[in-house]
């Protein structure tokens, strides 16, 4: 009975933190087109940095350069570039978070 027990929640626990796996992180969001989901992501995530003043100056020209990229065909490129400035606005929005305990300690 402790081996049926034991073999149960190993395979529960490991179907439960499948979902929680880095798969290079998977932003599809319902959308087959990858570049939509990736692109996606990273506008919303700077329109966020954008309404606390915290947005890096990079992010902005990489979210237009991957829509042109992927208006020219290369797609592959375009979801890189959309998926950089994904982790860009990530990186902010972290950066937002200690910004606001930034100051001099007496």
């Amino acid at each position: 009975m402790k081996k049926l027990l034991i073999t149960a929640l190993s395979v529960f626990s490991l179907t439960a933190q499948a979902g929680f796996m880095d798969g290079a992180h998977n932003w599809n969001n319902g959308s087959s087109d990858p570049f939509k989901s990736a692109i996606k992501a990273a506008e919303s995530g700077y329109k966020a940095n954008l309404a606390v003043n915290m947005a890096w100056r990079d992010t902005g020209s990489m979210i237009k350069e991957a829509k042109k990229l992927n208006a020219a065909g290369k797609t592959a490129a375009a979801v890189a570039l959309a998926n950089k400035a994904h982790h860009q606005s990530m990186n902010a929005t972290a950066q937002t978070a200690l910004a606001e305990s930034a100051g001099p300690r007496f």
